[in-house]
């Protein structure tokens, strides 16, 4: 079946509704890039759908955030779309390309998208053990974890106390594209491996 990838009004949508829930704790489209990114690159495809309640916060219980079951339905499909727009990269090996949003200035700074691609990782932490104790995969990591913990509130996690300088952040976040189908790549060897495994001890 042909992918047919979600148009830049699509896009718009998805971010309108997104930020009408930011205080509520939903993520930004740029976290949650970052987030399903992780769900696909990771150890397992994770559904989105199963998601929901992470990536709109508070708003999921809210009966009140969406005026009908259709509004919701509506958003959940916008979401898939994006879900199976990052599948469509990976799977056919194209060039990955983060949604970072500028901020006021202009200015990109990818700490969102690397902490949504964090938030991701938590929910198979044990299975991505795999990744950190490879040593030759794992440098995949360190730009989107330098980022992800640029602003976490215990210093001695950042990677720089004072920040990063803007070269550095250009470095992690020109490493991003390249680092995301790494880790896919890594996984997927993984999975075909296990199932190859499968096959001989069925036959």
């Amino acid at each position: 079946m042909k992918h047919a990838p979600l148009s830049d009004q699509d896009y718009q949508r998805l971010e309108t509704i997104l930020q009408r829930f930011a205080a509520q704790g939903a993520m930004s489209l740029e976290q949650l890039d970052g987030f399903l990114a992780a769900l696909l690159a990771g150890p397992e495809s994770l559904s989105p759908q199963d998601c929901l309640p992470l990536i709109l916060g508070d708003a999921f219980d809210d009966d009140d955030a969406f005026h009908n079951p259709k509004e919701l339905e509506r958003f959940a499909r916008l979401v898939s779309g994006h879900w199976h727009d990052i599948a469509h990269a990976l799977q056919h090996g194209d060039d990955f390309a983060p949604w970072l949003t500028p901020d006021a200035a202009g200015e990109v700074h990818g700490n969102d998208w690397a902490e949504g691609f964090y938030q991701g990782m938590q929910l198979m932490a044990e299975d991505w053990q795999l990744l950190f104790d490879d040593a030759d995969a794992a440098p995949a990591l360190a730009p989107i974890l330098a980022l992800a913990f640029e602003r976490h509130p215990d210093p001695d996690m950042r990677p720089f106390i004072d920040g990063a300088s803007r070269q550095q952040k250009d470095e992690w976040l020109g490493e991003i594209g390249a680092a995301v189908p790494a880790i896919h790549r890594f996984f997927a060897a993984i999975r075909a491996r296990i199932e190859a495994e499968i096959a001989a001890d069925e036959h």
